[in-house]
């Protein structure tokens, strides 16, 4: 009777396992938090921008229409911007985004009164704060 109940035992316990195990050709399990989506699309990033500006600097429809081809160009050239050959001259790379960036931020700023400029460029200080603590090794967690 003892080496019945043994054998049954070790037989859910294998059965078990093979069951928790992800099935063949799955591939990796995406961890919780982690971001195995596909990239967004610049369209997708201008939209997703411009709905957290309209609600973080309280836009008016005007405004969100004028803003909309800005951002939209804006992710199209950084978009142009990742998709070059790796490799290169960093500084130089560094130097064509702030270019990029400067260039958009005017335009940008000639769409918001100055209240909303002000809060927009707080914004931007405090996420650049957040990636140099990332960086620091903070991590998201810390």
């Amino acid at each position: 009777m003892k080496k019945i109940i043994v054998l049954l035992a070790a037989f859910v316990a294998t059965a078990t396992t093979g069951f928790a195990q992800a099935p063949a050709g799955a591939g990796p399990v995406p961890q919780a938090g982690s971001r195995s989506q596909a990239p967004a699309s610049p369209e997708q990033q201008a939209e997703r921008r411009a709905r957290a500006l309209t609600k973080a600097l309280s836009l008016s429809p005007d405004q969100q229409a004028r803003l909309q081809p800005i951002l939209l160009a804006q992710q199209q050239e950084l978009q142009r911007l990742r998709d070059q050959p790796r490799g290169g001259d960093r500084r130089a790379m560094a130097q064509q985004l702030k270019t990029t960036q400067a260039t958009y931020d005017q335009q940008i700023r000639a769409v918001l009164t100055p209240e909303q400029y002000s809060k927009f460029e707080q914004q931007k200080d405090d996420r650049r704060d957040q990636i140099r603590e990332r960086r620091a090794g903070g991590g998201r967690n810390n």
